[in-house]
């Protein structure tokens, strides 16, 4: 999957909640990459294998997400990078991750995608996603949380794993 799904997808969100105004396309006279995607889907790849645990339990040993460059600009873009350390049984597991972005400590847009299909066994994982920047992005500090709930079979979800990163838009 293409990287810039998921910063495009934020960006369409923050312009949805009102923090950002992107003008029509006829009229945007801005690149190609100041241009808002609207797909959220991260794509993680497993770099190394783990052993697995009894069916039903599941287990992250790590989870960490980072913005590089911590300081970015409208137009410009950000890649968010998520390492995940991942202990599972076998069976039907469903991983959903919520994705929450604040602007100023206010919650902007939010996005939940299901990612159990891509995480079917224990492993070391890695995602990254370019995230662009809407020309029209305010100036100031933005947190991005993730958060990953599991769920067996019927059973409730459980929160399993947290992890933010900050970064900057400047002007």
């Amino acid at each position: 999957m293409p990287h810039s799904r998921t910063l495009g997808a934020a960006s369409l969100a923050l312009a949805l909640a009102g923090c950002v105004r992107v003008p029509p396309p006829s009229s945007h006279p801005q690149s190609t990459a100041c241009r808002v995607g609207t797909a959220w889907s991260t794509a993680y790849a497993r770099v190394r294998r783990l052993g697995g645990l009894a069916p039903g339990q599941v287990r992250i040993l790590r989870y960490r997400v980072t913005a590089e460059p911590a300081l970015g600009r409208p137009c410009g873009s950000l890649t968010l990078t998520k390492r995940l350390t991942l202990r599972r049984g076998k069976g039907p597991l469903r991983i959903v991750e919520i994705r929450d972005f604040y602007a100023q400590g206010r919650l902007v847009a939010d996005h939940r995608a299901f990612i159990g299909h891509e995480l079917t066994d224990s492993g070391v994982y890695k995602a990254r996603v370019t995230l662009p920047i809407p020309a029209q992005a305010p100036a100031g500090r933005y947190e991005i949380v993730s958060l990953l709930y599991a769920r067996w079979g019927h059973g409730a979800p459980t929160l399993i794993g947290r992890a933010q990163t900050r970064f900057t838009v400047a002007r």
